[in-house]
């Protein structure tokens, strides 16, 4: 797959990663329903959520480590991936590309 092709997120996965990226704002442990709070919010300070939706997916896209074929490294497009008891850790190394 390459990044063209990348999905974008869907309604669910943007609420989580914008509750878990903004802590301060949005108590993801709150009893309270807020789900139209964050997707109001996210509306209001990005405008446009499809072209954010579009965007993040490219982002989790990058961000997965990919088995190269030809090493049997895990690489990621920001750097290496360590993987170690099922952990991935990534080496940041800006310099390292995956061919896509």
């Amino acid at each position: 797959m390459s990044i063209q092709n990348a999905k974008p997120i869907d309604d669910l996965e943007l609420y989580e990663l914008i509750v878990a990226a903004y802590p301060e704002k949005f108590d993801a442990n709150s009893e309270d329903d807020i789900w139209d709070e964050v997707l109001e919010w996210a509306e209001e300070e990005f405008c446009d959520i499809d072209a954010l939706s579009r965007l993040l997916g490219r982002l989790l896209y990058l961000t997965s480590p990919m088995q190269s074929a030809i090493s049997g490294e895990y690489v990621h497009c920001l750097g290496k991936v360590d993987i170690k008891d099922g952990q991935a850790n990534m080496v940041a190394a800006v310099s390292r590309r995956i061919a896509g």
